[in-house]
């Protein structure tokens, strides 16, 4: 995957907002990934290191109630828990991190600005 996927995967994305209750289950998963991706800083606090690694943990688990969890929201927002994971490893994973976060922020103040 690259970025030029990401552009595709969040057009596609983008497409979601489609009503209140979409948008809301989006909010989660947007805020998910911030959490995860937020950068790393010298002596940054507990609270943000634990958010980031619960966040990284919430899209990857693959049994138990988180797991459930998760699908649940990808479902009520209307996109594959599958392809929602997918992006969220590329996104994470992303040599240019400041790049894909930067797209999120794009789609989503465009998506709410409609």
């Amino acid at each position: 995957m690259n970025l030029q996927d990401l552009n595709n995967i969040l057009q596609l994305q983008s497409k979601a907002f489609t009503n209140s209750e979409n948008t809301l289950f989006l909010s989660v998963i947007y805020q998910a990934l911030l959490d995860a991706t937020e950068p790393k800083v010298e002596e940054e606090r507990t609270s943000i290191t634990s958010i980031r690694k619960q966040a990284k943990a919430w899209f990857f688990a693959s049994i138990g109630v988180t797991c459930e969890d998760f699908e649940f929201i990808c479902d009520n927002a209307g996109l594959k828990p599958s392809m929602v994971r997918e992006f969220a490893a590329y996104v994470i994973n992303s040599d240019d991190g400041d790049e894909a976060r930067s797209k999120l922020n794009l789609i989503w103040k465009g998506a709410n600005d409609s």
